[in-house]
């Protein structure tokens, strides 16, 4: 049964100007309050990633970095049994939230967010910003309609609006932010809807353009060259999408199975907490680039050079640190590591056809098209997906068609494995979920 939450405030209509004004403001505010988030999670993963460097140089240091893990897993655990709304990902709480489904408490969700997410992003966590980032900008979007009086409908679509910013801000990517608010979060284009949306993107883009000026802030990815593939070489591209919606179809399959096995249920929350920080200060030590929500790792792909059995070390030990992510229930995201993942995947079989002709000039090509492929198979949102890989690195016109063929192929044969979206369980799985 759906639940039905009064307002706060009395409910008034809103004109159509006033809701571009107001879903503006939204925008403004949310981009501005998401870029510092992101720039301090930066700031604070870099310093986590430091220390886990020096301890790689020294092994001792392990003696007191596992505690300073646990010590770190025991804050995420008080903060989550004093704040619940904080937990997971923050996307299926807000999408859930905007359904009608639950309340979202404002304040409480965006301090509980900010510090959360930045104990995840010290500890290292295969957790990414882009769940509390849209968690917050939903939160700021439902202020804004309180501070105005607004109906509960109208509130609903500014705060996707917000929502949508608060995507756009994360990942510098205005177009994805829009996109996904209306093919995930509304999973619609009504005019209104559409109008709002794009205000508070254009809102959002604004503010946080502004604001990276001033601290010099880093695009999420910066752009790469990407190589054609030769239309004789297709095929490989096709099985690379092939393989990342299958595998994208199999973790969500296992994440479904962690979410509803007894036995782990009765594992208490301190302690699932205390070992996803644990084994990511190990990782982190031993495997540098598996630290933290993915970056890193999708980064090195285009730097260094790598077989395919590396690449399967890496794909099997970022897929087991973020489904250990995920069982932990600590502030963060999966969007960020599907991506380091479906990239992965791209370089694994990439990799496994050199002898084909496959050669390191196309690394970048099928790490692309694999983010995308596997991003939109994950999460049921192949427009979204396609565009954010876009966004993120600059792919050439060229590489469009590939990028747009990769979705499809990988989409279906998620779809023919019967996988569910990972946020429409998700929703189920986080709400409303309490420590036990």
């Amino acid at each position: 049964m759906r639940l039905r939450f009064k307002p706060s405030v009395p409910e008034k209509p809103v004109s159509f100007p006033g809701l571009i004004v107001r879903s503006f403001i939204a925008g403004v505010v949310s981009g501005a309050v998401v870029a510092a988030f992101n720039f301090a999670m930066q700031k604070v993963a870099g310093f986590g990633a430091e220390i886990y460097a020096g301890a790689a140089q020294h092994p001792i240091r392990l003696l007191w970095i596992i505690p300073m893990a646990a010590a770190l897993g025991v804050a995420a655990f008080l903060l989550l049994k004093l704040n619940p709304d904080v937990s997971g990902s923050g996307i299926p709480n807000a999408e859930s939230a905007l359904r009608g489904l639950r309340p979202l408490r404002r304040l409480r969700v965006i301090a509980g967010t900010v510090l959360g997410g930045l104990i995840t992003f010290f500890g290292g966590l295969s957790l990414g910003s882009e769940g509390p980032s849209v968690a917050i900008g939903a939160a700021i979007g439902y202020a804004v309609a309180d501070w105005s009086s607004m109906d509960r409908q109208t509130a609903s679509v500014v705060a996707t609006g917000a929502a949508g910013a608060g995507f756009a801000a994360a990942f510098h990517a205005p177009v994805a932010g829009a996109l996904f608010a209306l093919e995930e979060l509304k999973k619609g284009f009504g005019s209104s809807l559409t109008a709002s949306v794009l205000s508070a993107v254009l809102g959002g883009t604004l503010s946080y353009t502004l604001l990276g000026k001033l601290w010099d802030a880093k695009r999420f990815l910066l752009a790469t060259d990407v190589a054609v593939l030769p239309v004789n070489l297709a095929w490989s591209l096709l099985i690379a999408a092939m393989a990342a919606g299958a595998f994208a179809a199999l973790l969500i399959k296992v994440l479904e199975l962690i979410h509803s096995s007894p036995f782990l249920k009765r594992v208490p929350a301190v302690v699932r907490i205390v070992a996803a920080f644990v084994a990511a200060a190990i990782t982190g030590v031993f495997v540098a680039d598996s630290f933290g929500s993915g970056i890193q790792t999708i980064t090195a792909l285009n730097s260094l050079s790598t077989t395919w059995k590396s690449v399967l070390l890496l794909i099997a030990l970022k897929s087991l640190m973020t489904a250990l992510g995920f069982y932990s229930k600590a502030t963060g995201g999966l969007l960020i590591p599907s991506l380091a993942i479906g990239a992965l995947v791209g370089e694994a079989v990439r990799a496994a056809f050199a002898f084909a002709g496959v050669g390191t000039e196309y690394t970048s090509l099928f790490t692309v098209v694999c983010m995308a492929a596997f991003l939109g198979a994950a999460f049921g949102t192949p427009m979204s997906a396609a565009v954010l890989a876009i966004e993120l690195t600059g792919a050439d016109a060229e590489a469009y068609l590939y990028i747009a063929a990769g979705v499809f192929v990988a989409f279906v044969t998620a779809e023919l494995m019967k996988r569910n979206p990972l946020y429409e369980f998700m929703i189920e799985s986080e709400m409303p979920y309490r420590l036990k």
